[in-house]
């Protein structure tokens, strides 16, 4: 049983990992443990890190100098495409073990072996469509007794038949998707005639409520951890985020839900945990909840992976000397069993996402990541910071910027916003003065010019 920071990273530097996810920062706590020697991503690393982490970056935004919407999939699919040329014969003979964001495609481990490099990879995980259809989910939901917004699915979509079931304002989904994509919020025929063919659709009644992510681990002996809880920001008015786009969290805002909101949602986390390993899965867990109008969590989707916000706590728990969730999740699917305490006390930690708002241009002028703190309107560099364990109460960090040179397609990321208090509303749907400020002096520290 592993129960300390230590133990981990002994455990986990006995084989070199490799890491594969679309951005970098996602993996911050396994770059931290020193456990990575390899990442391979489809954005690039911030400008430092290859010396601080002593880590070899490889992404595709590096190597064309563009940064636009493409997947995980084909992202990291081109990038090894290119890597022969970058790596020749320097990965014959080497060993990685995995330690992803994702599991390893088999045309992924098929292209490293041509490299000569071999990957251990850890249990696989159980082929069950509840693990990645929703559709599968909302079934499964509903068979253990778990509140969801009223749904159905159909294979054509009839705005006039699904606004008499669910009103003027309903949500679409495609069965499979993440971070917001395939998800569509429908307020009239015009949205459904935007939409592409699809087979099903999941539709749902809108609730117009807080967001809300719960993380849970399934351990390798069964026992279940609820982790902390975040307020999800994936409709922030203003800042240019389409309609179920993951736009970042906030581990405080929770501070101002009411708590039987938060235990019922702690609840329900630890239900579905222990249904999962009754299946077989091992390893972290997210569970994404809206409160409807009586402030009831209602439960619209599971992530069983890392997700966007795992880096974020991670921060939070190693500020407090626990074995951070990512690391956790890594050592349960190579069959160590962990444990670490858990706090569920909200903390201030804080990541927003800013999209570009313009049209598809190349950056002639772009800020340096690190800390920074707002002064007169703009933002000053005062120092380097890694992510939230580097910034004081007053900074900000700035991470995931692209350098000038690089082609930003129409709302791709320009960077994220990391911060000890909040830069929204308590719900996550507004910034407030302050985020405002900072998402204005991040957008004018770039300069741009046509393509």
């Amino acid at each position: 049983m592993i129960t300390s920071y230590d133990e981990a990273i002994d455990r986990l530097r006995t084989r070199p990992g490799l890491s594969v996810s679309r951005r970098p920062l996602v993996v911050l706590p396994l770059l931290r443990a020193g456990c990575l020697s390899t990442v391979l991503s489809v954005e690039a690393a911030d400008a430092d890190w290859a010396g601080e982490f002593g880590v070899e970056f490889h992404s595709l935004e590096a190597a064309t100098r563009v940064r636009d919407h493409l997947g995980l999939r084909p992202g990291i699919d081109e990038l090894l495409r290119r890597l022969p040329e970058r790596t020749g014969r320097a990965w014959h003979g080497r060993e990685f073990g995995l330690h992803s964001y994702l599991a390893l495609h088999a045309p992924w481990q098929a292209a490293l072996a041509e490299l000569g490099a071999r990957v251990v990879p850890p249990h696989p995980t159980p082929a069950l469509p509840v693990l990645n259809d929703k559709v599968a989910q909302r079934e499964w939901f509903r068979a253990i007794g778990v509140a969801t917004p009223p749904d159905t699915v159909v294979g054509e979509l009839d705005h006039r038949a699904l606004g008499r079931r669910f009103g003027e304002v309903y949500v679409v989904q495609a069965p499979q998707g993440s971070s917001g994509q395939g998800t569509y919020l429908v307020r009239g025929e015009e949205d459904l005639r935007r939409l592409a063919p699809a087979e099903r659709w999941l539709v749902s009644r809108y609730t117009e409520g807080t967001a809300i992510n719960v993380h849970g681990l399934v351990s390798v002996d069964g026992a279940v951890s609820v982790l902390r809880t975040s307020v999800q920001l994936t409709r922030v008015d203003g800042l240019g985020t389409p309609f179920g786009a993951y736009a970042g969290c906030d581990f405080e805002a929770p501070a101002a839900l009411p708590p039987r909101a938060l235990e019922r949602a702690d609840a329900t986390v630890a239900r579905i945990g222990a249904e999962l390993a009754g299946l077989g899965y091992r390893g972290l867990f997210g569970a994404g909840f809206v409160l409807d109008e009586d402030r009831n969590p209602l439960l619209l989707e599971l992530n069983c992976r890392m997700q966007g916000s795992t880096w974020l706590l991670g921060e939070l728990e190693l500020a407090e000397r626990a074995v951070p969730a990512a690391l956790r999740h890594v050592l349960e699917r190579y069959g160590h069993a962990t444990r670490s305490p858990a706090r569920l006390d909200p903390v201030g930690g804080t990541q927003l996402l800013v999209p570009h708002t313009g049209p598809t241009a190349r950056l002639t002028t772009a800020p340096v990541g690190g800390l920074h703190r707002l002064k007169d309107g703009g933002l000053h560099r005062c120092g380097d910071g890694l992510g939230l364990l580097e910034c004081g109460p007053d900074d900000c960090v700035l991470l995931q910027l692209p350098g000038a040179g690089t082609v930003v397609h129409t709302g791709a990321p320009l960077g994220r916003i990391v911060t000890r208090y909040s830069l929204t509303t308590a719900d996550g749907t507004t910034l407030n003065p302050v985020g405002r400020r900072l998402v204005d002096a991040l957008r004018a520290r770039f300069a741009f010019e046509p393509c």
